[in-house]
């Protein structure tokens, strides 16, 4: 109850900011006052179109030209405001008041309805009135558009002069006298187009044309009104219902109702006379009829932009019923672009072929607007093409933007290309299998003749014989885009969204290889204590590396070797070796009292354990280990799994701290936390991880796309890997007004979304992993944040397992840092969109990070980098790094683990200069670390640490500056070898 009456309180509010206030509602009032008196003394002209001066073109796509008939102007009949101005049912920000003007009846002819001769006279008619009024002082612009995008109803667009331009737009309606046209003639089964004059031939039959009034509509307000009309006259909403009920039940009705299939009528009463629903449904493709019983309201909806109407109906009530959603901010006011909705996006270019493509007869349907023709056509296609794939194939709405009254009017072609979304049922999306009928039924036939060549005979298991289609696909990025090599079989096409990222394989090939491990430690014989758990907690094992690693074995001849400790270490004349990441592991050891209670006992008590497990594993399993102090590195299938033993009651020794009086209390350290991170965060994200990609296969990938695109711009030591984790996380678990991603670029994009419109200052993050968090305790949680909110992080991650302390953005980053992630957010969506909506874009450029803003770049020599071959830019040519890829590695020198020199540079660059200045760099493969000056530390000031800095006179004190010439020398000499050049961009440091 509360949940609904909060809502409803919220659509409320909505209302009171949307509805037109009473002084502007008087601005407009005036305005068409004004309007009604420039048109009404309009004196008459010739009658053809001779009269037309040159500075106004009729609005309207004459062909064929010539057609009988006559035209003379004569002043309105009438003018009339419709529509919803005088509804009231108009709202901020865009106003629109539609004005009918009844064209009288001496201007028409007898046999006005044929051949379009009603709407070149319509035509003629704005054509006269526009030039009248594009000399009045009164508009700022005059212009022509296409009413819904359809090319048969042209409207005339007035707009108020000076700073009042954008407050309304007055649209123009040339209507013919009441009662002029027989209502018969409207009849679906009716021809009102003539063939021979349509195809400049004769033709001895005629067919109907019930769709002369067709465009490409949408699912307009004003249809949202009749339908609410419907639902009023049909007693399923009553006038006393609030807004939010209204809402609810108007949802409901599209949900359940499938107007394409059953329509829908305004008429009270039936009368035989008139056509049928049945009549209505031979011709539309979705029927709603109007309170004439001769007019379908949706006459220029096709039958999948409703489908997608429907479906966009169903996910919203699904979302109102849900208590763990904030129904308000996810339905009303996150916009649903189609790159961020569909898994896969298609354009179709040159939309001019379509011509060719169509029948003269549909053309002539559609008042020769191909586009319009051929849109049914190319969506059943694809439809069958991808049937038992995709949930729901959807199309964009070809818009022709109004145009200046002294153009010609835009053609057909001028739409631009077409464009359509696919959203995919998961499970079969990737499926490379297309099983036909078997090959003695007469579907058979029907098949291969869709399919053509691609289709052939096969045998299966359960000894039929069936026509079938197989996709060649090998990899899992291949498997995801099957759906593109299908629509491409189809037909022409262009694509985007169908991002292929790799690696996935190698990330099963790694979990093979760890759950092996796992098996091989809980068997282990001889350990004091038995293994009770072992835990992954690296990347790979929860599928969000970015590059994860690959079997390696290491080249002798590219490393010097220390025999008697079977070890390798890099060579100085050879390149940096390959970086092998090690994949951590916690291995929780048994409870027992036999643990000491000493922290420094335990620590030895692990170091003891790890050297065991070294070598119980070399004795039972022939596996090559490297023991230490913290760890055990185990070199197996070519990974490097760095294994670290745990005791469950050690985080809370750690915490044991004695008063001066000699209490002992507990309270978290820097120690404690950073075990609990490594032992129980750590894991449990792990595993958590571990399940979504189980649910989500594109979980992983687009966690990697996040993570790279961090990265690029030089940002991934500045935020961790498992905030990454966790805000990609949230798209999965939590996808309102969306459907989870199918695609890993739709999770990208939706990464950046998120990023953009969050609102982190007010608001808490909350990813409920497995579900484990009630309503109430969301609750709490948003209380909690914000009575803390000034002693919390600036991103608050809240996960069941940390609900309070937000582990992952607790240091970083920090609060300059976010600002400039959204910018660089915000930017590259904008970018990243536009180029994804253009079939020729490059989507490149949002991962090359604007270097403009830097100081200082320290160009890094490419030879010593172990991970150029991440780079964006991947190099054509590289360094051998002193590895093979190669599995089988058997008594071989333990290889350079986890040795990467720019990271170690980096270090001493922090370590030295981190008063002074700000580092940034690409982990994966960059070339170049840039610094930011840190502001405050170029300002004279006295001090008694005088590292980096210089004695001054300014204003005839001394004081001290950074000394930047030194510094920048520093850099080249704590990075010999390694750095190329150091270019001082700026000189911000000038006193």
């Amino acid at each position: 109850l509360f949940h609904s009456s909060l809502l409803r309180l919220q659509i409320e509010e909505l209302l009171k900011e949307v509805t037109l206030k009473e002084t502007k509602k008087k601005k407009i009032d005036a305005f068409l006052h004004e309007i009604n008196a420039f048109i009404s003394p309009a004196p008459p002209q010739l009658t053809d179109q001779t009269w037309l001066p040159g500075d106004v073109k009729v609005p309207f796509l004459q062909v064929p030209f010539d057609v009988k008939g006559k035209f003379r102007f004569l002043p309105p009949a009438q003018l009339s405001v419709v529509g919803s101005y005088l509804l009231g049912t108009c709202i901020k920000p865009e106003i629109n008041v539609d004005v009918a003007v009844t064209m009288p009846r001496e201007v028409f002819q007898d046999k006005d309805n044929l051949n379009q001769r009603y709407h070149r006279k319509r035509a003629l008619y704005l054509a006269h009135i526009a030039h009248h009024l594009s000399k009045e002082r009164l508009f700022g612009s005059v212009k022509f558009a296409y009413m819904n995008s359809n090319h048969l109803k042209p409207i005339l667009l007035l707009r108020p002069q000076g700073k009042d331009e954008k407050l309304v737009t007055v649209r123009l309606h040339a209507c013919p006298a009441l009662g002029f046209f027989k209502p018969s003639r409207f009849h679906p089964s009716k021809n009102n187009v003539r063939t021979a004059w349509f195809m400049e031939q004769s033709s001895p039959k005629e067919a109907p044309e019930p769709q002369l009034s067709k465009g490409l509509g949408c699912f307009s307000g004003f249809l949202v009104s009749m339908l609410v009309a419907y639902l009023l006259m049909k007693r399923k909403i009553v006038r006393v219902m609030s807004g939010y009920q209204v809402l609810r039940n108007v949802l409901q009705f599209l949900a359940t109702t499938d107007l394409s299939v059953m329509g829908i009528s305004l008429m009270k009463d039936v009368d035989a006379s008139l056509p049928a629903l049945a009549d209505f449904h031979q011709a539309f493709e979705v029927v709603f009829v109007d309170p004439s019983g001769l007019v379908n309201l949706c006459a220029d909806m096709t039958a999948s932009k409703y489908h997608q109407v429907q479906s966009e109906a169903k996910r919203s009530m699904e979302i109102l019923d849900d208590r763990m959603v904030d129904g308000f901010q996810v339905l009303l006011m996150t916009p649903k672009p189609m790159l961020r909705t569909f898994d896969h996006v298609f354009h179709r270019k040159h939309v001019s072929k379509l011509q060719s493509a169509c029948k003269k007869i549909e053309l002539m349907d559609r008042g020769g607007n191909y586009v319009a023709a051929a849109l049914p056509f190319i969506v059943s296609l694809l439809a069958r093409g991808l049937a038992g794939r995709a949930l729901l194939v959807a199309h964009s709405l070809p818009q022709t933007p109004e145009w200046p009254i002294d153009a010609e009017p835009p053609k057909h072609k001028d739409v631009g290309p077409l464009t359509f979304g696919l959203l995919f049922v998961p499970e079969f999306a990737a499926s490379t299998l297309e099983k036909g009928p078997q090959a003695d039924r007469p579907e058979a036939v029907e098949f291969w003749n869709f399919w053509g060549e691609k289709s052939e005979l096969r045998r299966f298991q359960d000894g039929t014989i069936c026509e079938a289609v197989v996709w060649e696909a090998s990899t899992v990025c291949q498997k995801r885009l099957i759906p593109e090599q299908i629509v491409r079989h189809l037909r022409g096409w262009a694509t985007c969204g169908c991002t292929c990222a790799l690696g996935e394989e190698a990330v099963v090939s790694i979990v093979c290889s760890y759950d092996d491990l796992s098996h091989k430690l809980w068997n282990l014989e001889g350990l004091p204590l038995t293994v009770t758990a072992v835990q992954g907690v690296h990347l790979a094992l929860r599928y969000t590396d970015v590059f994860p690693p690959i079997p390696m074995k290491p080249i002798y001849s590219f490393h010097n070797q220390i025999r008697t400790k079977r070890l390798l270490l890099p060579s100085e004349e050879k390149p940096c070796p390959a970086y092998i990441a090690p994949l951590k592991i916690i291995c929780h050891m048994e409870g027992s009292g036999r643990w000491p209670q000493d922290k420094e006992a335990i620590k030895r008590i692990k170091t003891a354990f790890h050297l065991q497990l070294a070598e119980l594993l070399q004795q039972q399993h022939q596996l090559i280990c490297r023991p230490a102090v913290t760890h055990t590195d185990v070199y197996k299938d070519g990974y490097v799994f760095h294994l670290q033993v745990a005791y469950h009651q050690e985080p809370l020794i750690l915490k044991e701290v004695v008063t001066p009086e000699g209490m002992l209390k507990y309270q978290d350290t820097e120690e404690s936390q950073q075990l609990e991170l490594e032992t129980l965060h750590w894991p449990y994200l792990t595993s958590s991880l571990h399940g979504l990609q189980q649910q989500h296969p594109v979980f992983g990938s687009s966690c990697r796309l996040a993570k790279r695109w961090v990265s690029a711009q030089l940002l991934s030591d500045s935020i961790s890997e498992e905030c990454v984790d966790l805000l990609v996380a949230s798209l999965f678990l939590h996808p309102a007004p969306f459907t989870p991603p199918s695609s890993p670029q739709v999770g990208f994009l939706r990464f950046l979304s998120l990023l953009v419109t969050f609102d982190w200052n007010n608001n808490p993050l909350i990813v409920n992993l497995n579900a484990g968090l009630t309503g109430e305790q969301c609750t709490e949680i948003k209380n909690k944040f914000m009575a803390a909110r000034s002693r919390l992080p600036v991103i608050f991650i809240a996960t069941p397992k940390d609900q309070w302390s937000s582990v992952w953005t607790r240091e970083r980053p920090s609060a300059q840092i976010l600002q400039r992630l959204l910018v660089l957010a915000s930017e590259s969506l904008r970018a990243l969109e536009e180029q994804l909506m253009d079939p020729l874009g490059s989507q490149d450029i949002v991962f090359c990070p604007p270097l403009d803003i830097y100081d200082v770049l320290i160009h890094l020599n490419s030879k010593q980098i172990p991970r150029h071959l991440e780079s964006v830019d991947r190099p054509v040519k590289s360094f051998s790094r002193g590895v093979v890829k190669n599995s089988a590695g058997v008594n071989v020198l333990f290889p350079v683990v986890d040795y990467d020199p720019v990271q170690c540079y980096l270090q001493e660059l922090r370590d030295a200069f981190s008063d002074l200045a700000l580092f940034f760099y690409d982990k994966h493969g960059g070339e170049v670390i840039v610094v930011l000056w840190k502001p405050l530390s170029f300002q004279p000031f006295k001090v008694s640490n005088m590292k980096g800095r210089m004695v001054t006179t300014v204003n005839n004190k001394l004081v001290c500056v950074p000394n930047v010439e030194a510094i920048l020398e520093d850099f080249e000499v704590l990075g010999a070898g390694l750095v190329k050049r150091v270019e001082a961009r700026t000189e911000k440091w000038t006193i």
